[in-house]
Parts: structure tokens; C-alpha cells; sequence
């Protein structure tokens, strides 16, 4: 027997008649209230409950509009034995002891009843009671006749029974209907009770992925049991219509049933945004087919299409990427003319100086006008745009006890400079979408990289200790992170993992379409392949030594490394098979003739068909024309060693700091150096160059041109 106490209120309004007298006389005036068009009663549409148990009803009166008004309501049970509802809405699931003063509810049998209000002849949806015995646990389970599968392909279903127990008994019964949920990742699923009987759904499989469904009746939940829709197993995408500076693109996808789907969110990226871009920005998520389209003549990227987690392929843990078995590439006719742009120039020459102040001066592009300098709060050891040229970082080498940091750098004459002391060391890599930057600090003990978040500001640091060089899948889920003979992987979703090496590895590069990662170095062959979607190994590419530069070119057919003296063009071999992907590549070596070299950097011209190398000891940049198979070199001015290099977005000049203290414009149309920009210091007036407050010089040897 159960009591309710006094706190329950009743909101019911009864009509009422109102007697007036006046001075005059006395008159009689009727006041009474509109009648509703509609009664809304809840909750609903049933509700399930236990002997003696009470639980509140509201009825709302509305007009034609669906506003609520004012009105009378009065509530009523078909099936007073089993339920009784009071006055103030209170159901019973029994008898009460008054309607009108409800105190005390006096358990009745199981059944049901169905409940519904009513004001001035007009009545609401009944909602039917169940009452039934306490429910110890519900079960879930298929339905009868459904067939075994291990998944649920997109727009099929799949039919689940639940069924309740009291105390071993089955009470199912008299439950009524179950409710059904996904705890977690709903969009996997989408449910329908329909004309299936009322312990039964049928589930319809709607994204990729893995979701907990459960049912449940009043407060008791079933264990859950996991709905598969099944994943994506390959996406081939499609140019269905162009321009000459823009390709509308389609994916077919195909899920684990070899069944072709449609409506699945995929993470559609451009590899160069500032210059072409899909749907607006990058990376965008949409099922397709967007429209990938050039802004400037003579841009050049690669288009992808990729099923990423948690868009796509939802709630697997490990992670399940899937990535197009073929890349778009768009590439536009130059006009011969450099397009607008600017080159950044700085300088590690500061180093640990005391009073020395590093700067970063912009020069404008075609004009090579000399901007104004921006002073930055540490001396810096790296300089790195993001791929829509909004942002540039700038590393140091020590945190020097957490007052040095990330600077960032934002466009402008002169640039804008802040600087977050959360995360020192060497900028690696910046993901596609520019939301996250890796650092690495190899000076400070213990050494860590630090994975900073441009959009909080913040950074998160990991005990990585020697990594040297970084890369991000094209859809910004992971990067892999190379440290003398480990390689780490980090994922947004993902823990961090350690995969032992079988030798040291010296820069990483992901394959432009997403599914392999390409390491110069991680094994004695020379180069080794990882799959992005499982971390595990799927070749080792045979060269002469192992590279010291690696680069994915724009196709994702080739894949190209810089192993003195030679210059390695792999041919990439792929079959997709779902997550297993096999990679067969066979390499050309090609002698650059100019005997042994140690390379400093490698440039890939934006179209990929050209490479740039930078060496200690050569006076001239190397050029190899991939296509051709030729190799080349641009002499600098004043047999200048160069230090640092960037090459326009159109790829029509490199723009190289050297040992005279200049950066030299080279023309890489007629391989010329056209013209020297001085960047040497006055001692008189300590101006000029890129240290400030010192009466040395500091080599031009940072640059980086915003795209």
C-alpha cells in the first residue's frame, strides 16, 4: 500500500459561476471558459508501472492553434480495478482512498487500463497503464525467423524481441510496449515499433558503425547488445562533370556486403584548401558529390573522399578508416605570371645570445618588396604555414623552463606574433584542417611532443622521446610520428600507440589518398609501408640505403625519396580490400650526378611533377623532372650554399635563403636565379638583417610562403 503526501498538487480548473450584486440591483453574469479544440495528455503514448505504484498525469488544453488555454479537465480510467486516477492527475495503480484528497494507494492486480481526459465534450488520445509485477531484468535478443548475419547493410532491418522477468517468471505479457534506444552513436541506427507486436522493433541499419541498443520498460534497462551497420569496405570516386578550374566528383561506396550505399558522410579534403577548395572548406563532410574548384591559375591538389571515424564507420575501437582507392586531382593552366603571394623569411642565428631579438620579415611576391619586421619573443627553429596560409608556426628549440613556446604568426605587414609556452620544440606537422600542430622538443629532459590545439590554444604532451618528423592522414585523423627506430602513432579518438621499428626512421610521408603511410627508414629494405586504417605493416620497399627525405606525390602513384646520390621514384601498387589493403611497389633509382650529398630538404612542386633538393654542400639547388626523368641544377648567385627553401603556390619561383645572407629568387621555368634580396646586417645601426640589438648577421635560413 502506497501513501501520497500533501506535496502533490492538483492543477485542475473547474468552470465556476460568478454572482454580482450592484448598487443599483442586483444582476447575474455567467463567466465561463473557451472549449478547447484539443487536450494533450501525458506522458505517453503508454506507461508501464508496478502494483501500488503512483505516477502523475498533465492534460493540457489547447486551441486551434496549439496554444494552451484555460479549461476544465477531469480525468477518467476504463479499468478502475486494476487503475484509478484522482482529481489532480495522480494515477494509482490500484484504488485510492479519496480521488479528490488522494493519500493512500492500495495495490490491485496486473492488467491495464486506459486513461484519458476530457473538457467540455472534448477528449484527449487515451494513454493505456500496464501494470505488472516488478521487472528483475529484460532481455534483448532477435526477433523470431530473423537470419544470422554480422551486420545490417545501410536501409535494410533487423527485427529485435524484448522480453521482461519477475523472479525467473517470464511477464512479458503484461508489460506492454518496450521502449527502444541506442545509448551511444544513435545515427547507426533508427527504430520502428510499427504493427510488430508490442515487445518487438524492427531497427533499420542507417551510418556505418557499431551502436549499444538496449530496451527498456518503467525504470529497468536491458543489457545492451551491439547493432552493427555494416562498415564501409572502399569508396571509388568519380569526376561526373569539369571545368577547366573545377571537377564535380562522386564516391560509390561499398560496405563489408559488397553492397553499393548511399547518404554516408565522408570527409571530403583537398590537399592544397587555399587554392582548390571542396564544399567551401576543409575538410567538409558530405555524402557527395561536391565540387572541387580552382581560385588562382596554376593550382594543383589532390581530392579525397575518406569514411572517418567518428563520421563514419561509428564506435569501432580500434578506430576502422576507409580511403579511396583512387585520388582526383585537379591542376590548372598557369598564366606565366607569379601569382600575388608572401614569402616569410627568419633566422635560427640568434640561437642563445643574450639580448639578440629574432625577427620575421615578409616579402611580397612578384614585387619582392621587403615588408616591415616583426619582432618574436624566441629564437626560432622551424616555420610552418597551414594549408589555408591563415596561420604560420614558429618552433624553439627549449621550453626554457615554461617561458618559451609555440609562436604564432598571422599575416600581415608587419605580421601579428603571439606565442603559447605550452608547447616548445620544433614544429613537424600541421593537420590538413589546421587544428592541430605537433611539436618536438629533443633539448629539454625528458623530451615530449606536444599536440596543440590551435582552436582552445592549449596543448597536450606526450612522452616521445628523439622524434624528428611527423605526418597527417589527409582526413586530420592521425599522424604518424617517427623517433629513431619507433614509430608513434597519434589519433584524436585512438591511444596513443608505440610500433617498434626494425630501423631507424627519418621522415614520414602519408600517400595523398590516405591508406598507407610511407617511412624512409623503419626497416633495413630502405622504406616502410603502414596502413593507416590498423597501424600494421604492409611492405618494405627495397632502395639503396635508407632516404633522407620522403614525399607522396599528387596522384598517390608514386612516391618519391632523396637517398644520396640518387633520387628514388617508387611506384605505388595497391589492391584495396577493406582494412587489409595490399601495397606491391617497385623503385627506379635515378643518379643525380653530383657524386655523394647530404640533402637538407625536398620540395615537390604542387602538380608533382617536379623536385627541388637542398644540400650542405653544393652552391645550387638540384631539380629532377619526374616525368622526364632528368635531373638538373639551379647555380646560386655568389656560390651561395643554400639553407632554406620555399616554392611559390603556382610553383613558378623558389625562393631560397642562403650563406651571403640573401634570399634568391630562382625562376623555375628558365632555372635561373633572377634576383638576391640582402638580409645582411649593418653593424653600425644593427638593422637590416633578421637579428635585431646585435652587430653580427643572421642567415636567411627560415622561409615559408603563405598559399
Amino acid at each position: 500500500m502506497r501513501s501520497l503526501g500533501p506535496a502533490i498538487a492538483a492543477p485542475i480548473i473547474f468552470a465556476f459561476i460568478v454572482l454580482g450584486l450592484s448598487a443599483c440591483g442586483s444582476s447575474r453574469r455567467t463567466v465561463t471558459t473557451s472549449v478547447p479544440a484539443s487536450i494533450v495528455l501525458g506522458p505517453g503514448p503508454t506507461a508501464s508501472i508496478e502494483p501500488g505504484m503512483t505516477m502523475i498525469f498533465t492534460a493540457t488544453p489547447q486551441n486551434s492553434q496549439g496554444a494552451s488555454i484555460s479549461a476544465p479537465v477531469f480525468f477518467s480510467s476504463s479499468n478502475t480495478a486494476v487503475v484509478t486516477i484522482a482529481a489532480n492527475g495522480v494515477v494509482c495503480a490500484g484504488t485510492w482512498d479519496s480521488l479528490n484528497n488522494p493519500t493512500r494507494c492500495t495495490p490491485g492486480p496486473v492488467g491495464s487500463a486506459q486513461i484519458t481526459a476530457t473538457s467540455q465534450g472534448v477528449s484527449s488520445q487515451p494513454i493505456t497503464v500496464y501494470v505488472h509485477q516488478h521487472i528483475d531484468s529484460i532481455t534483448v535478443s532477435p526477433a523470431p525467423g530473423q537470419p544470422q548475419v554480422s551486420c545490417v547493410s545501410k536501409g535494410q532491418t533487423f527485427n529485435y524481441q524484448a522480453r521482461a522477468f519477475s523472479q525467473g517468471s517470464d511477464i512479458t505479457s503484461t508489460v506492454g510496449p518496450f521502449s527502444w534506444q541506442a545509448a551511444t552513436n544513435a545515427s547507426v541506427v533508427t527504430f520502428n515499433t510499427g504493427a510488430l507486436p508490442v515487445n518487438q522493433v524492427q531497427a533499420t541499419a542507417n551510418i556505418p558503425g557499431t551502436a549499444p541498443i538496449s530496451a527498456s520498460a518503467g525504470p529497468t534497462n536491458s543489457v545492451p547488445v551491439n547493432f552493427i551497420t555494416c562498415p564501409v569496405q572502399s569508396i571509388v570516386l568519380t569526376v561526373t562533370s569539369s571545368t577547366a578550374t573545377s571537377k564535380t566528383i562522386t564516391a560509390t561506396v561499398t560496405d563489408t556486403q559488397n553492397i553499393v550505399i548511399t547518404g554516408v558522410p565522408l570527409s571530403w579534403c583537398s590537399s592544397q584548401p587555399a587554392l582548390v577548395s571542396v564544399g567551401g572548406s576543409n575538410c567538409v563532410l558530405s555524402p557527395g558529390p561536391v565540387t572541387a574548384s580552382a581560385s588562382v591559375p596554376g593550382a594543383a591538389a589532390a581530392i579525397t573522399a575518406s569514411c572517418t571515424p567518428d563520421a563514419c564507420n561509428i564506435g569501432f575501437r580500434p578506430t576502422l578508416p576507409i580511403y579511396p582507392e583512387n585520388v582526383i586531382t585537379l591542376i590548372t593552366n598557369g598564366t606565366g605570371v607569379p601569382q600575388a603571394s608572401t614569402v616569410y623569411v627568419s633566422s635560427t642565428g640568434c640561437g642563445t645570445t643574450v639580448a639578440c631579438i629574432s625577427t620575421v620579415v615578409p616579402i611580397s611576391v612578384p614585387a619582392n618588396t621587403v615588408g616591415l619586421a616583426a619582432g618574436l619573443p624566441a629564437t626560432p627553429n622551424s616555420l610552418v604555414f597551414n594549408l589555408e596560409g591563415t596561420k604560420a608556426y614558429l618552433g624553439t628549440d627549449s621550453g626554457e623552463l615554461g617561458t618559451k613556446g609555440l609562436t604564432v604568426l598571422t599575416p600581415g605587414n608587419p605580421p601579428g606574433i603571439s606565442e603559447f609556452a605550452s608547447a616548445p620544440g620544433k614544429v613537424l606537422a600541421i593537420s590538413p584542417d589546421g587544428n592541430t600542430v605537433i611539436t618536438s622538443d629533443i633539448v629539454d629532459t625528458p623530451n615530449q611532443v606536444f599536440i596543440f590545439n590551435t582552436t582552445t590554444n592549449s596543448a597536450t604532451a606526450l612522452r616521445i622521446d628523439g622524434a624528428t618528423a611527423a605526418d597527417f592522414s589527409p582526413d586530420n585523423l592521425k599522424a604518424f610520428i617517427v623517433a629513431g627506430s619507433n614509430l608513434y602513432v597519434y589519433s584524436r579518438l585512438d591511444a596513443l600507440r608505440t610500433i617498434p621499428l626494425a630501423a631507424v626512421a627519418r621522415d614520414v610521408s602519408f600517400l595523398s589518398e590516405g591508406a598507407f603511410g610511407y617511412l624512409a627508414g623503419g626497416t633495413p629494405q630502405g622504406v616502410a609501408v603502414y596502413r593507416t586504417c590498423d597501424d600494421t605493416q604492409a611492405d618494405a620497399v627495397n632502395t639503396s640505403g635508407i632516404p633522407s627525405f620522403i614525399k607522396t606525390l599528387l596522384d598517390a602513384t608514386k612516391v618519391v625519396a632523396v637517398n644520396s646520390p640518387d633520387f628514388d621514384i617508387i611506384h605505388v601498387d595497391t589492391a584495396p580490400i577493406g582494412c587489409h589493403p595490399t601495397v606491391a611497389d617497385s623503385v627506379n633509382a635515378f643518379d643525380l650526378g653530383v657524386g655523394n650529398f647530404v640533402a637538407t630538404q625536398l620540395i615537390v612542386s604542387p602538380d608533382g611533377s617536379t623536385a627541388y633538393i637542398l644540400t650542405q654542400n653544393l652552391s645550387s639547388v638540384l631539380v629532377f623532372n619526374i616525368p622526364n626523368l632528368t635531373s638538373t641544377q639551379i647555380p646560386l648567385a655568389n656560390n651561395a650554399i643554400p639553407l632554406r627553401a620555399a616554392l611559390t603556390p603556382d610553383g613558378s619561383l623558389l625562393y631560397v635563403g642562403a650563406s651571403d645572407y640573401n634570399v634568391h629568387v630562382l625562376d623555375t621555368i628558365s632555372l635561373h636565379d633572377i634576383q638576391q634580396i640582402p638580409f645582411v646586417q649593418n653593424p653600425t645601426t644593427q638593422q637590416g638583417g633578421l637579428c635585431a640589438a646585435v652587430t653580427f648577421s643572421c642567415e636567411p635560413d627560415l622561409i615559408a610562403i603563405a598559399p
